[in-house]
C-alpha cells in the first residue's frame, strides 16, 4: 500500500502540463502543442542556458546560417524562398540579435569618445527602433526592381543584407573611432568595405539569377533609393 500511495505522488511525465495531451516518456516535446517536457523546477544557471539557447537558436542552425551569409551571399535567402526553412536561424530573429549588439557596441563607443553627455541625447535608440521600421521599405524598393519577386522573400534577404551590414560595421566602427590614431587603421576599414560591396552585388546575383549588369543597375538602385530615403527620414527625426 505505502509504496503503491508513493508511487501515485510521482509526476507524470508523460502527460502534458499545458494541454493534458499524452506522450512517450522520452518525448522531449509535446505532439500536440509543442511545448516542452523538461521540468519547471530548474536551477537558474540552467534557466540562461535554456533562455540563451532559445534566443540565439544554438542547435547548429545558427552556426550554418552565420556560415552561409557570410561566405555564401544570397545562398540562404533564395534557398528560403524556395521552402527551404527548417535548417536556417528564422530571419527576424538573426536580425534582431545582429542589430542589438551592433547597437550596444555603437553605443559604448559613443560613450567612450563622446564623454557622459551624450546619454541624454544619443540618437542610438532613435537609429535602432527607426531601422527596425525602416528595412521592410529596403525590401519594398526590391521588389519595384524585381517586379516578379515575393515580397515576403525580398522581406527575407532584407534582414539577411542588414545583418551582414551591422557585422560588417562592427569591425569598421572601432577601426573608424581609432584611425586618428594611425594612418593603417584607415587602409585596414577598406578590407570589410570591399567585402560589403562583393557581397551585396553577389547576394543579389544568387538571389534573384539575372545578368550581371542587370544585377549591378538593380542593386545599385534599390541600394541608393534605401539610402537617400534613409537620410532624409534621419535627418527629419533627429532634428
Amino acid at each position: 500500500m505505502r509504496s503503491d500511495y508513493g508511487a501515485s505522488l510521482l509526476p507524470k511525465y508523460n502527460q502534458c502540463l499545458n494541454c493534458n495531451a499524452t506522450f512517450a516518456q522520452d518525448a522531449k516535446f509535446c505532439s500536440e502543442c509543442g511545448q516542452s517536457t523538461a521540468p519547471v523546477g530548474k536551477p537558474f544557471l540552467s534557466f540562461i542556458g535554456q533562455s540563451l539557447h532559445e534566443l540565439l537558436d544554438i542547435d547548429g542552425r545558427l552556426a550554418l546560417t552565420l556560415k552561409t551569409l557570410l561566405f555564401k551571399p544570397g545562398l540562404a535567402s533564395f534557398e528560403i524562398s524556395q521552402g527551404k526553412q527548417v535548417k536556417y536561424t528564422p530571419s527576424l530573429r538573426l536580425y534582431i540579435v545582429t542589430s542589438l549588439l551592433f547597437f550596444l557596441i555603437f553605443a559604448s563607443f559613443q560613450n567612450i569618445y563622446a564623454g557622459d553627455s551624450v546619454r541624454q541625447s544619443s540618437p542610438v535608440e532613435v537609429y535602432s527602433r527607426t531601422m527596425f521600421v525602416l528595412f521592410p521599405l529596403y525590401a519594398l524598393f526590391i521588389s519595384c526592381f524585381y517586379r516578379n519577386s515575393y515580397y515576403l522573400s525580398n522581406l527575407v534577404f532584407s534582414m539577411h543584407i542588414h545583418s551582414i551590414v551591422y557585422l560588417v560595421l562592427m569591425i569598421i566602427g572601432p577601426l573608424e573611432s581609432l584611425e586618428s590614431e594611425s594612418e593603417f587603421l584607415i587602409i585596414l576599414q577598406l578590407i570589410p568595405g570591399t567585402y560589403a560591396v562583393w557581397y551585396l552585388l553577389t547576394a543579389f546575383k544568387v538571389m534573384y539569377r539575372e545578368p550581371w549588369w542587370k544585377t549591378i543597375l538593380k542593386a545599385m538602385g534599390s541600394y541608393f533609393t534605401y539610402m537617400a530615403t534613409l537620410g532624409v527620414v534621419f535627418d527629419y527625426i533627429l532634428n
